[in-house]
């Protein structure tokens, strides 16, 4: 490779790692702006508090799927997962306390990442197919666990995972994200584990013949992402103080598109978990801001619809599609 080829190429890795990071900045300014001027009663402390807390769990379940993504796969379980932890979680601290709970609900997690990380990986199966089978199996799960009912928490303890505040002013719940947040960041970023899964992104061939365990790497990303799910639904349960089927149902596609948003390509190979912060506030931002707004739910879901098909198209790299399908 020549000096020229060398500069040129890092222009170019320039230019995509500030149009990946600089939208979502643009994006996260213009929303607030826009709802301050809208929106009389947003422009105040407690909207910024809401935000952090709305966000929280959301970045759990994205920065897993972010680690998924990086590789050029997908994650369609993370809901389900979300849901039958939170309900596991609920239900163990009916007959135990609340550290037997969340052992039980990481277990939850743990289970379904491997599985699907072993059938993926090992069985060869495409992630796409691998995990939407596993959120209709585990989602019923769910439901058949509790006969279809909600699961109220009443151990103090588990309501204080979320509930309390350690810092004050700032929300327990939030304190959690960050920490998942950083501890993973560090991982996609300084290990050996975090460079491998994005060279399987930018070429899975290429990383298999410089040998990269891909089938391993594969593994242990779904295994993660089924992880920071049974976190979430953790979260979650606290937060509101109960759980029910289907309650995180929603939160697979916020998290893709947190993931797209924040600036990852979808394609693989670019992007990381400490963009996907970004990504996860301005989905927060755009939801909160309707909400102060007094928008109908169906409007919301649609102006939120439009905002992912439009980040998709600005963000996705087109130089490494030859085919669309």
């Amino acid at each position: 490779m020549t000096l020229t080829q060398s500069i040129n190429i890092g222009r170019a890795e320039r230019k995509e790692t500030i149009k990946s990071v600089g939208l979502p900045l643009v994006a996260i300014v213009f929303l607030l702006v826009l709802f301050s001027i809208l929106s009389p009663t947003f422009l105040q402390g407690s909207t910024f508090v809401t935000i952090l807390r709305e966000s929280s769990v959301l970045l759990v379940v994205a920065v897993g799927m972010t680690l998924v993504i990086i590789q050029g796969s997908i994650d369609l379980s993370v809901g389900a997962t979300v849901s039958l932890a939170g309900l596991v979680a609920a239900s163990v601290t009916k007959e135990a306390n609340v550290f037997v709970a969340v052992l039980a609900a990481l277990a939850v997690g743990l289970v379904v990442g491997l599985v699907n990380g072993l059938i993926f990986a090992y069985g060869k199966v495409p992630s796409f197919l691998v995990t939407l089978g596993m959120s209709m199996v585990v989602g019923g799960i769910g439901t058949w666990l509790v006969n279809g009912r909600p699961v109220q928490v009443s151990d103090p303890g588990m309501r204080w995972v979320s509930q309390s505040q350690l810092i004050p002013g700032i929300p327990t719940l939030v304190i959690w994200a960050v920490l998942v947040w950083l501890i993973f960041s560090f991982v996609g970023m300084k290990t050996r584990f975090g460079r491998y899964a994005f060279a399987i992104g930018g070429a899975e061939a290429v990383s298999s013949l410089a040998g990269i365990p891909n089938r391993r790497v594969k593994l242990w990303a779904l295994t993660i992402a089924g992880l920071c799910a049974a976190v979430a639904g953790i979260l979650l349960t606290s937060r509101i103080g109960a759980a029910t089927p289907g309650m995180g149902d929603r939160l697979t596609l916020d998290a893709i598109a947190a993931v797209v948003m924040g600036g990852t390509a979808i394609t693989g190979g670019v992007g990381g978990v400490q963009r996907t912060v970004l990504g996860v506030l301005v989905i927060t931002i755009l939801s909160v801001g309707l909400n102060s707004m007094g928008v109908q739910p169906y409007m919301q879901a649609i102006i939120q619809g439009l905002v992912v098909v439009a980040a998709v198209a600005l963000t996705l790299d087109r130089a490494k599609l030859t085919v669309i399908k």
